[in-house]
C-alpha cells in the first residue's frame, strides 16, 4: 500500500483556493471623485464605478455622507431638444457587471453640502444595495478647475477605498 503525501506548496495552493471560495461575492467600488466647485454652491456630484463580482444583479440605492445633508443618485434625460438631471431610486449593476457614475449621464448628487469641499479634501460616502449592505466610499475632491480623472489616465490607480459593512 502506498501513500502519496502532497508537498506543502500543493498544500498550500488548496488552502488558498479553499479561502478564494469561502469569501463571499464583493461589490467594489473604483475611481471615486467629488467635484470642488466655488463655495457659493451648495450642491456638487460625485462619479465613480461600481463592479458587482456576483452572479446576481444588484440594486443600489443613495446612502448618506459626512459633506451633506443628502444624497441622491441622478440621471440624464433628454426631452424635447433639452438635458434634464432626473431622480431615481435605484439603479442596477448587473452580474459580473459595471455601472459607471460618469460627468453628462448618471452621477450621485451631494445636496445641501455641510462644509465648503475644496480641492485635495476627502468626502465619504455610503450607497446601499436593495438588501440593506453598505458600501462605503471615501473620495477625494477635485476642483473643478482641474481636469476630471478618467478611466484611461492615471487617476484610475486607486482614487477610492471601499469599506463594506454588513456583506455575508
Amino acid at each position: 500500500m502506498s501513500c502519496k503525501w502532497m508537498s506543502v506548496g500543493g498544500l498550500a495552493a488548496l488552502l488558498f483556493s479553499a479561502v478564494l471560495q469561502a469569501q463571499p461575492d464583493q461589490i467594489t467600488v473604483e475611481n471615486a471623485y467629488v467635484r470642488g466647485l466655488p463655495p457659493s454652491q451648495r450642491n456638487t456630484a460625485a462619479f465613480f464605478s461600481v463592479q458587482n463580482h456576483r452572479d446576481r444583479d444588484v440594486q443600489i440605492v443613495a446612502g448618506a455622507s459626512d459633506a451633506a445633508e443628502g444624497l441622491e443618485i441622478h440621471g440624464h434625460q433628454h426631452r424635447n431638444g433639452m438635458m434634464s438631471m432626473q431622480r431615481e431610486d435605484a439603479i442596477t449593476v448587473p452580474a459580473g457587471g459595471e455601472f459607471i457614475f460618469a460627468p453628462g449621464a448618471y452621477h450621485l448628487m451631494l445636496i445641501n453640502l455641510t462644509r465648503p469641499l475644496t480641492d485635495g479634501d476627502q468626502v465619504q460616502f455610503n450607497l446601499k444595495t436593495a438588501g440593506g449592505e453598505l458600501i462605503t466610499v471615501d473620495a477625494p475632491v477635485i476642483s473643478v478647475l482641474k481636469p476630471a480623472p478618467t478611466p484611461n489616465n492615471a487617476a484610475r490607480a486607486n482614487m477610492s477605498h471601499t469599506e463594506h459593512k454588513g456583506m455575508h
